[in-house]
């Protein structure tokens, strides 16, 4: 689902063309007692490294391959070397197919009230008037007015105002791994199908108030150096198969920032969390566990696969063995 947003907001963005990324991978510049601290939140998480992993059960084996939803010049020696499983493979299972995100996409009216504020207050209401002038600022960067911002949901805000420019860029740019394995069973003609869908996923992004949203949304937008510093330690982080170090830091860059009440920073932090990763990887589940076939690829961002509620231990607790393979 998120692949699907991220390719609507690489057209809709008019990003500067100067803009350049200063991002850094954060996991090299870790002082000692950061790094201690990492180690003891890694030792309470399973499944923290890793992008790919086999679940089995009897016969049945799941391979569970985290993705990265946009391109990267090193996916195509990853997708080499995962070629020969999708091709076999009796059934794939994506976030969202290509053939749901289009069904979504083809009554665009239809959708409007999951993307704008029909009613009630705005953003420009709701938010303190620091908060309002840094997203008029953000909003007026990409020129987008913002009276029409404060009509947007801030989930979506959140998506289109703190984007960092480390990100690919161009006609290719959304060529990510789940995109590539999708056209490969497409070509192959494995059976593929979607976790969920485009409507049940955004339901799940825009549960908290529009208030929290908002807050959470300031927040964001507070430094778009650390949206950089983000992106690229992320996108190393999945690269070295150690995703959950990349998550620990990105959760300690929005609780650590300076200025601001970490409690309630913690609280925003923990329940985005649930919602877009705890709800979701338990929805799936069963999901997963019903698809037909001895051999069954599961293509998910891979955030989906660290943590307790992550997709890998959730198969663990429903019965399942779990071994590293080769990414």
């Amino acid at each position: 689902m998120i692949r699907l947003l991220a390719a609507l907001l690489t057209c809709l963005l008019a990003v500067q063309a100067q803009a350049r990324c200063q991002g850094v991978d954060l996991a090299d510049h870790l002082s000692p007692a950061q790094t201690a601290a990492m180690q003891r939140e890694l030792a309470q998480m399973p499944y923290a490294t890793g992008n790919h992993w086999i679940a089995r059960k009897g016969n049945r084996a799941i391979h569970v391959i985290g993705t990265m939803h946009v391109n990267d010049p090193r996916m195509g020696a990853v997708m080499r070397r995962l070629t020969p499983l999708v091709r076999a493979a009796d059934a794939v299972l994506l976030e969202v197919t290509d053939d749901e995100g289009r069904s979504f996409w083809s009554e665009p009216e239809k959708n409007i009230g999951l993307f704008v504020i029909r009613s009630g207050p705005t953003l420009a209401d709701i938010m303190t008037g620091p908060a309002w002038e840094l997203l008029a600022r953000a909003a007026r960067a990409i020129n987008l007015d913002p009276g029409r911002a404060a009509h947007i949901q801030p989930w979506f805000l959140s998506m289109m105002l703190s984007e960092s420019f480390c990100g690919p860029r161009g006609i290719f740019a959304q060529n990510g791994l789940d995109t590539r394995i999708e056209m490969l069973a497409a070509r192959a003609r494995v059976p593929t199908g979607s976790l969920e869908t485009v409507q049940s996923a955004i339901s799940v992004l825009s549960r908290r108030s529009l208030g929290d949203q908002a807050q959470m949304l300031a927040y964001d937008l507070a430094s778009s150096t650390g949206n950089d510093h983000t992106y690229v330690t992320l996108r190393e982080a999945y690269f070295e198969e150690r995703m959950g170090s990349g998550m620990v830091i990105e959760k300690w860059q929005f609780i650590g920032h300076t200025g601001t009440d970490q409690r309630d920073r913690t609280r925003l932090w923990t329940n985005y969390v649930a919602d877009i990763l705890d709800t979701r990887n338990r929805a799936w589940i069963p999901r997963i566990l019903s698809t037909p076939g001895n051999t069954v690829v599961v293509a998910v961002g891979a955030a989906h696969l660290p943590g307790r509620n992550g997709v890998l231990n959730l198969l663990e607790k429903a019965g399942y063995r779990l071994e590293r393979a080769a990414f």
